[in-house]
């Protein structure tokens, strides 16, 4: 209760504080009354004339402390923000110990291994040939096409370096 009479204080402080703050602008001219409705426009208003609206300082410096109080005396019902929640739920655990991507997955079997890597080198094959046409009708002169076939080369024989040393695992553990 005691922290809904904070909030309703500093909310009440707040408007005064505002409309202070609006009259001493329209008092200084009509535009300056406009422009403290714009944004930034309070900060600009008490940046020029500073001395202007003394008594709208005191109603927003009182905001601060009243807010303050609401948030110490934190109704429980209106709030998902409670102090004692929060320090209980920093001992529980984070996350269940058993993760989707933490379960035991079933390692594949030597000859599923190699029909993967079969599969790897059936594709390589056709990714090989289809380099060696492009290699054949690409222009010297083409040099963002040689750059590009480049860099499709070197990806080609990044594939083919790790399909080898695979094929060698398996191959190499069976004999």
């Amino acid at each position: 209760m005691a922290g809904l009479v904070f909030l309703t204080i500093g909310v009440i402080c707040a408007l005064i504080g505002r409309i202070l703050l609006i009259g001493a602008a329209f008092n200084v001219s009509v535009w300056w009354g406009i422009g403290v409705l714009l944004p930034f426009g309070p900060l600009l208003f008490r940046l020029s004339y500073p001395d202007v609206a003394p008594t709208s300082r005191y109603f927003r410096l009182a905001v601060l402390p009243c807010f303050l109080g609401y948030f110490y005396f934190q109704p429980t019902g209106l709030a998902n923000l409670r102090r004692l929640e929060v320090l209980k739920s920093s001992k529980e655990a984070a996350a269940p110990t058993e993760h989707y991507a933490m379960q035991s997955m079933a390692q594949p079997t030597a000859e599923q291994r190699r029909d993967a890597n079969q599969r790897e080198f059936e594709r390589l094959n056709t990714w090989s040939q289809s380099l060696r046409l492009k290699k054949r009708d690409l222009l010297h002169s083409d040099v963002k096409g040689n750059v590009a076939y480049d860099a499709e080369l070197a990806q080609y024989e990044a594939a083919l370096t790790k399909a080898t040393a695979e094929k060698q695992a398996l191959y190499g553990s069976a004999k």
